[in-house]
């Protein structure tokens, strides 16, 4: 087959016949005429186009972005959005486990508080002697900080909604947890006082690098309003708050934040909230 290929590349310019002769018949069945340059020129040019139209499935397909460098630029865009959003996720994720973990904290504080208070019992009256007792106190009286009743007394109760906005502001964006967006945003004015949506107590104040100063508030009805970007901060963790009572001022902070906003949360039993249904005008 290789001398045979060599004859026809030396005599490629020259005109040669084929005859295809068949063994059962005397005379030759068929003939042709050829020149070998012309089958040359042929295969060369259908290799030509086998190569380019692989190198157009290439180019439109995802793998021709890599292997021609098209559209780095868009790459690399598509790739810091899904780093930002799996960043957006596992921050959500460690407030999720932060609040558990302060509930948890809170109820078994509460069940402890309230088991050593029913066990304490002033001290009785002496044999013999007189004391004075509260009417309807019985023989002995139980004392419980004002502060314990009042959180106690909170976390009890449903909080009030519909309420107005924690902020005076716009909607800049609305409730989105399928992008990890489990909030909305309003933008205000920097330095601008944010208020507390309901009573409840502070159970985390802290400083992230995606979302600058957070504050978390535990409300009854195992609600809790979480408060982020903040420029500042009025409360600590274990204070009270009344609806209304100012939590700190709006800020820029944090890598996640575009302009001066509050972004504003609302869980229950763990499951995100949509904070427009909880507001009274948008």
């Amino acid at each position: 087959m290789l001398d045979f290929l060599k004859q026809l590349f030396n005599k490629r310019k020259r005109e040669l016949g084929i005859v295809i002769y068949d063994d059962r018949e005397p005379e030759p069945s068929t003939s042709y005429r050829f020149r070998p340059a012309k089958l040359l020129y042929l295969f060369c040019g259908l290799l030509v186009i086998s190569i380019l139209l692989v190198g157009l499935v290439l180019w439109s397909s995802p793998l021709g972005e890599i292997l021609f460098a098209r559209n780095t630029q868009k790459l690399r865009s598509r790739a810091i959005g899904i780093s930002q959003r799996v960043d957006a996720l596992q921050d959500s994720l460690n407030a999720r486990e932060m609040q558990l973990a302060q509930i948890k904290k809170l109820i078994r504080n509460d069940s402890s508080n309230s088991t050593e208070k029913e066990k304490a019992v002033v001290k009785l009256p002496n044999e013999g002697a007189k004391q004075q007792t509260p009417a309807g106190a019985g023989q002995g009286a139980i004392t419980l900080k004002k502060g314990e009743l009042a959180i106690r007394g909170l976390l009890r109760e449903k909080p009030l909604f519909s309420t107005d906005l924690p902020v005076d502001g716009s909607l800049t964006r609305q409730f989105e947890p399928e992008r990890g967006h489990f909030g909305i945003d309003i933008a205000s004015s920097k330095g601008r006082s944010f208020k507390a949506i309901a009573d409840g107590a502070v159970i985390n104040q802290s400083w992230t690098m995606n979302y600058g100063w957070v504050l978390l508030v535990q409300h009854g009805s195992d609600y809790i309003s979480i408060y982020k970007h903040a420029k500042t901060l009025s409360k600590s963790i274990g204070d009270m708050v009344l609806k209304g009572d100012v939590l700190g001022t709006v800020g820029d902070t944090g890598i996640m934040s575009s302009g001066p906003h509050l972004h504003l949360e609302i869980w229950r039993n763990g499951v995100p909230q949509n904070p427009e249904f909880y507001f009274i005008e948008l």
